[in-house]
């Protein structure tokens, strides 16, 4: 059994109640109308026969026909099956009728309507009568009928009751299998529109358990079609931010494991005197290495979060950029040094931009450590900076192994490393999430050039500040 406060409930109740109260205002108007154009068929009915009788009359007394030969006459025409007439006088006594023994028998017709007809009005009035349903026409005839100055013409109509039931019977049936249609059809179209509504939420059950294997099938156009893309591309997102949870979780897990792993064995060692003495120094500083690297990745990590959330802002200021990437590249020399790497900065001018010192440092340096983690033994690593427009561009360009064309794109997720199976590099893969993060917030993009076997070029662009731009139109 359904229950009341479904959407196929409200929306079948909703239909069916306006469908039965537009039809029964239907016939309400209806029968209003065939009362008024009952009536009128009558009044007019009233009208073609008065037309016919007064010369009718006129021409009885002027050849002197005695009164039984008129009334013979006249009772064909007055006794109708569903009308009848009478010629009455002022007191509504039968002068001519259907009944042609019936004279001087009193037409039941009320005192007030005899008194306005002879006012003269041409008066019609309906009701019950004796129990039965009638209609009454009456007027006065210009005529002198047996020596009666004001004869008044009466007819009554009395098969309203048949005529009403006829109407009634149709009005029932026609609505009968109106409601009826109109049930099966409000039915199907209620259950077709609410079908893809009952199938979403029988599919977010399996949403919320982690299952997002189930879509919505719905081909169309409309709101609800709209409405079961954006719920199917809702599923899509939420399985991409589900399959990421638990990458992170396990890219985390895997991260911190590996020095967690090594400070613990180390620690071993030294504990049970395996190694030696004068290797201690050693050991220590590579346990100093890892607790610095689970340090740097925790840190990466929550300042990953807070960018991705929104929850960091920039602050613009005017600095000198040239000035920045020298005093980094003297502070990462030492893991220049390690490699041997030829860090070669090329800049015509000093440059100063407007953006957050802070986060841009951030940037180069994340960009720079790529750069050497990717470079090969004794190799280059180019820093430029060259004008563009009222912009300045930086680029970072390694001459190490490259990334293939198809992985470009895949390179700022969080974690992502080019070649999981490969790589020997240190490094959780956040720091180009992290530049791409920052970058976003100053409203500029990032670009990538890569060739395997030759290298890979980042470059951005930063606006360079007015008191510059002016320096720069002075000279």
């Amino acid at each position: 059994m359904r229950k009341k406060n479904t959407i196929f409930s409200k929306l079948f109740i909703s239909y069916s109640f306006i469908i039965v109260t537009s039809l029964l205002l239907f016939i309400g108007v209806f029968f209003y109308l065939f009362h008024l154009n009952l009536y009128k068929k009558y009044e007019d009915t009233f009208q073609h026969h008065y037309e016919q009788l007064a010369p009718q009359l006129q021409s009885h007394e002027k050849f002197a026909l005695i009164k039984d030969e008129t009334a013979e006459s006249l009772s064909y025409a007055f006794n109708q099956p569903d009308y009848h007439i009478y010629i009455v006088d002022e007191e509504r006594r039968q002068i001519y009728g259907p009944d042609p023994e019936g004279t001087s028998n009193q037409v039941e017709v009320s005192e007030e309507m005899i008194q306005q007809v002879l006012a003269g009005e041409t008066v019609s009035e309906g009701g019950f009568y004796n129990g039965e349903l009638r209609y009454i026409v009456a007027s006065t005839i210009n005529s002198n009928v047996q020596g009666i100055q004001t004869p008044i013409m009466v007819m009554i109509f009395h098969d309203l009751t048949h005529e009403y039931q006829q109407v009634i019977f149709m009005i029932i049936l026609t609505f009968v299998i109106s409601i009826v249609f109109a049930g099966i059809i409000l039915w199907f179209i209620s259950k077709k529109i609410t079908a893809p509504l009952r199938e979403m939420n029988s599919i977010s059950a399996h949403y919320a358990k982690g299952d997002f294997s189930k879509s919505v099938q719905y081909e169309s156009d409309d709101e609800i079609g709209q409405l079961a893309k954006s719920f199917t591309y809702m599923a899509k997102e939420l399985n991409h931010l589900e399959t990421r949870r638990k990458q992170y979780i396990s890219n985390v897990s895997h991260e911190l494991r590996s020095p967690l792993t090594s400070i613990k064995g180390f620690l071993i060692a030294l504990l049970d005197g395996t190694i030696p003495d004068h290797r201690r120094a050693y050991y220590y500083g590579l346990m100093k290495d890892e607790t610095e690297r689970m340090i740097k990745l925790v840190n990466n990590t929550l300042d990953m979060t807070q960018l991705e959330e929104g929850n960091s802002n920039i602050l613009l200021t005017d600095y000198n950029l040239t000035e920045q990437i020298n005093r980094i590249i003297h502070k990462l020399e030492p893991h220049f040094t390690k490699k041997d790497l030829d860090i070669r900065f090329h800049s015509d001018y000093e440059y100063y931009v407007n953006a957050d010192e802070g986060r841009m440092e951030q940037v180069i340096v994340n960009l720079l450590q790529n750069a050497v983690q990717f470079s090969e033994h004794n190799a280059p690593i180019d820093i430029r900076l060259s004008k563009e427009g009222q912009a300045v561009k930086i680029s970072v360009q390694d001459y190490g192994e490259g990334i293939e064309e198809s992985k470009l794109d895949l390179i700022w997720r969080r974690f992502y490393k080019v070649d999981e199976a490969r790589t020997n590099k240190s490094g959780a893969g956040l720091g180009l999430a992290i530049v791409k993060s920052i970058l976003d917030l100053h409203e500029t993009d990032i670009k990538v050039c890569s060739k395997l076997g030759e290298g890979t070029t980042f470059s951005f662009v930063l606006p360079l500040s007015k008191q510059y731009i002016i320096s720069r139109a002075i000279e």
